[in-house]
């Protein structure tokens, strides 16, 4: 079996995300389709599908893709390292790990599909039938409908919403939107405001009151605070019993991390913008992160995701992977996490229930009670629909 062609899909699709700052929040997923020349094709993602990197995110898989073509699909590792040594500009950086993150994501849908089999019995086969959830990002509401959620009790709202549907846990950015909506204005470096984590605070035991002491409450601060306003904020969620606390500040220097740690007593997350297992070396060895969230649309795809986790495993560090993208890097994901003896919880993000997102994948996977159930299909057990191609703009490359 040879490559025969890439394609790179940017897609178009609107999930309605403009904040009330005016703002677009674009949502471009990038779909990664390997051809082969026995007809078997496979879809990756390059996880950028948010944020200002999807036009780079495509043009990376461009640049790359004339390095495979021609090759054995099944021959994943040596493809991989032929992506990462064989250019001047590999060995680092997000833009070009995301880039090989797809075509490596595509060439194990490819396998599993060659083999009549799921994708996580080639990594090693399941070490559970399913996976316990929790509802991530519900300062944007939960449900098909987004919303900045700025009143307290919009936000035990949304964590009742999200306990009725059957999970028992909860992700929450309690500083993500101020009082009037506006969205990643507030000033979260070098000392928090009074009247801020007032704010936080109150939503934060709303949540609490809202879910009861038994289900898990995590706080996500998007890498917006830095060593200083985490520790502060760290002080005040701790009789709230957190199940972790999430990228608390930026993950360029791992020693700032290593800080938080010394005087948090709230257990550490992070690692969607920390790419291969090189630049995760740092946080294991100082073991500044409890739990690792590596994205595998970013961090190399699925043959250096398992590398990262089977490195955090030796350090008895679990693995969430961080999801947010398309139903391709979701199912990706699972298959991943079913094959981890580390693994501790998937992220559920809300952008996964929105219709915009659902309707570009022919298999609509969702959590039942707050758990998956592992995908049967061979591959990764996901195509697009119609509808996905025909929003997306699409490049074909044959060779260079």
């Amino acid at each position: 079996m040879k490559i025969t062609s890439i394609e790179v899909l940017l897609i178009n699709a609107d999930l309605g995300l403009t904040g009330k700052d005016g703002l677009k929040r674009y949502w471009r997923p990038i779909i990664v389709k390997v051809n082969t020349d026995e007809g078997i094709y496979g879809l990756g993602e390059v996880a950028l599908a948010y944020g200002r990197a999807f036009n780079a995110g495509a043009g990376m898989v461009k640049d790359l893709a004339p390095m495979v073509i021609g090759l054995d699909p099944f021959d994943t590792e040596a493809i991989w390292n032929r992506m990462m040594m064989c250019t001047f500009w590999g060995q680092g950086g997000g833009i070009y790990f995301a880039g090989m993150s797809g075509i490596d994501m595509a060439l194990w849908d490819i396998k599993g599909k060659a083999l009549g089999v799921p994708v996580y019995k080639l990594l090693g086969g399941k070490c559970r039938d399913e996976l316990r959830c929790y509802a991530s990002q519900i300062q944007f509401g939960w449900g098909e409908k987004y919303k900045g959620l700025t009143e307290t009790q919009q936000y035990a709202d949304a964590a009742r919403a999200a306990i009725e549907d059957g999970y028992d846990a909860v992700k929450v950015d309690l500083m993500e939107f101020d009082p009037q909506g506006n969205m990643k204005l507030l000033p979260l470096r070098g000392h928090i405001r009074n009247k801020d984590m007032d704010m936080a605070i109150e939503r934060l035991a709303a949540i609490r009151e809202a879910i009861g002491p038994d289900a898990d409450i995590i706080i996500e601060n998007h890498g917006e605070t830095d060593v200083t306003t985490a520790i502060q904020m760290s002080r005040e969620m701790k009789p709230f019993n957190i199940m972790f606390y999430e990228e608390v500040n930026t993950p360029m220097n791992a020693k700032l991390t290593r800080m938080v740690k010394e005087h948090c007593e709230l257990p550490l997350a992070g690692g969607e913008r920390i790419y291969g297992r090189y630049h995760y070396i740092p946080f294991l060895e100082e073991r500044s992160l409890d739990v690792i969230q590596p994205d595998v649309g970013t961090c190399g795809g699925l043959t250096e995701a398992k590398k990262i986790c089977d490195m955090a495993h030796a350090y008895e560090i679990t693995v969430q992977t961080h999801i947010c993208g398309s139903p391709i890097v979701k199912a990706a994901s699972i298959h991943l996490e079913a094959a981890l003896p580390n693994f501790i919880i998937h992220e559920h993000h809300r952008f996964s229930l929105m219709e915009g997102n659902v309707e570009l994948c022919t298999q609509n996977y969702q959590p039942v009670n707050g758990k998956y159930r592992l995908p049967e299909l061979p591959g990764l057990g996901q195509d697009l629909t119609p509808k996905a191609y025909a929003q997306a703009d699409r490049f074909v490359i044959t060779g260079d």
